[in-house]
C-alpha cells in the first residue's frame, strides 16, 4: 500500500513540476505571414501621371493585422536641397491599412506625380500579423517622365 501511495504523489509532484516549468513560448505564434504581390510586376514601366495599380495577397497562419506600402527613389547620391518649380521630384509614397482573417486581398491605385523624377525606384510591401511578425517583399519599378519632350 505504501508503494500504491508513494508511487501516486511521485506521479502528481512530478505532473505539477511539468506543468509549472513548461515553456509558454510553445503556443506562441512565430510564424510570419505571407505576401503575394501580383501587381506592380519586378521591373514594369510608368509614365509620371499614371496610377499604379496594386494587388497583394496576404495568408497567416492565425491573424493578419496591418500592411504597409513603400515606394522611394532608388538612385544612389541623395541629394537633400530645395528643387526649382520646373525641376522633377524624387517622389515617395507610403500607405498603411488593416488586414483581417487569415487570408485578405488589396487593390489600391497609387497616381505617380507628373513631375515624378524619372529613374528606378523601389517597391516595398510590408505584412504584420496579430503577433507582430512581419514579412516585406521588394520589387523594382520604373518609372518615365517625357514631360519636357
Amino acid at each position: 500500500m505504501k508503494n500504491i501511495k508513494f508511487i501516486t504523489v511521485l506521479a502528481v509532484v512530478t505532473a505539477l513540476f511539468t506543468v509549472s516549468c513548461s515553456d509558454d513560448d510553445s503556443n506562441k505564434d512565430t510564424q510570419k505571414p505571407t505576401i503575394t504581390l501580383i501587381t506592380p510586376q519586378d521591373e514594369q514601366v510608368f509614365e509620371a501621371g499614371e496610377q499604379i495599380h496594386v494587388q497583394a495577397n496576404f495568408t497567416d497562419n492565425v491573424a493578419l493585422a496591418s500592411y504597409k506600402i513603400d515606394i522611394h527613389y532608388a538612385g544612389d547620391g541623395h541629394q537633400h536641397r530645395t528643387l526649382s518649380e520646373d525641376e522633377n521630384q524624387q517622389w515617395a509614397y507610403e500607405t498603411t491599412g488593416s488586414l483581417s482573417g487569415t487570408s485578405d486581398t488589396i487593390h489600391i491605385d497609387i497616381l505617380i506625380p507628373t513631375d515624378a523624377e524619372e529613374g528606378h525606384y523601389h517597391f516595398g510591401v510590408y505584412a504584420v500579423d496579430a503577433s507582430g511578425n512581419q514579412q516585406v517583399v521588394w520589387s523594382e519599378i520604373e518609372v518615365h517622365n517625357h514631360v519636357d519632350e
